[in-house]
């Protein structure tokens, strides 16, 4: 069982930057009269996204109880929340095992825990902390220096395609699905699929590979 202990950044941080989405739209960096609505549909998108995916992505501090049963042993422990960062403890029954000289061995992107004696893990039930998730623009380290964004440009090219529908969205009635003009033509809108959190689905596939079936 995977439980969050800590949720990360204390203020939410959109999983695009302002930048980015300001130069999407067309809109100078140093024009800022819009820069409170178009951060607000950035977090609005980034949300959808995160919803859609069903789990925090960005940085957090994770816990995940694993249970060994007697006769088993195990070369790995699959921990259920990466791209893992770090490791910060492992108990054994509620004891802590001591941390390897090299620090513990861990696949960051699989978020395999390897064994310390290089063998196998033995029965019994385990608790291992960590820190996993993706870093976004404004994320700061322990020295308040700017970390490097690993979010995946999928994730943010998703966000991006719902944050520029949200603001193409925001002063058209919302309960005008096609409007025609005489001699020009018609124009019709998309709906978004419920099943999607509201995402449009150009943005969702961007995604298919970070849901539950195909990445835990």
């Amino acid at each position: 069982m995977t439980t969050l202990q800590t949720s990360g950044a204390a203020d939410p941080l959109p999983f695009v930057a302002l930048s980015d989405f300001k130069a999407a739209l067309s809109i100078a960096d140093n024009d800022t009269s819009q820069d409170g609505v178009l951060t607000n549909m950035l977090l609005a998108a980034s949300s959808a996204v995160q919803s859609y995916i069903g789990r925090q992505i960005t940085v957090a501090d994770w816990s995940d109880r694993i249970r060994i049963r007697n006769g088993d042993r195990l070369l790995s422990l699959s921990l259920g929340v990466h791209p893992v960062l770090s490791v910060a403890e492992v108990l054994l029954d509620g004891q802590a095992l001591p941390v390897p000289a090299e620090g513990w061995d861990f696949d960051p992107l699989c978020g395999i825990l390897y064994p310390p004696n290089g063998h196998w893990w033995w029965p019994g039930r385990y608790s291992v902390s960590y820190r996993a998730g993706w870093t976004v623009s404004g994320m700061k380290d322990a020295d308040d220096k700017p970390l490097p964004v690993t979010m995946p440009p999928d994730i943010r090219q998703a966000v991006l395609t719902a944050a520029r529908s949200f603001y193409s969205a925001k002063d058209r009635d919302p309960l005008l699905k096609s409007e025609s003009e005489q001699g020009v033509g018609s124009t019709s809108w998309a709906t978004p699929d419920v099943s999607s959190g509201g995402l449009p689905p150009d943005a969702a596939a961007f995604l298919s590979r970070y849901l539950p079936s195909g990445f835990s």
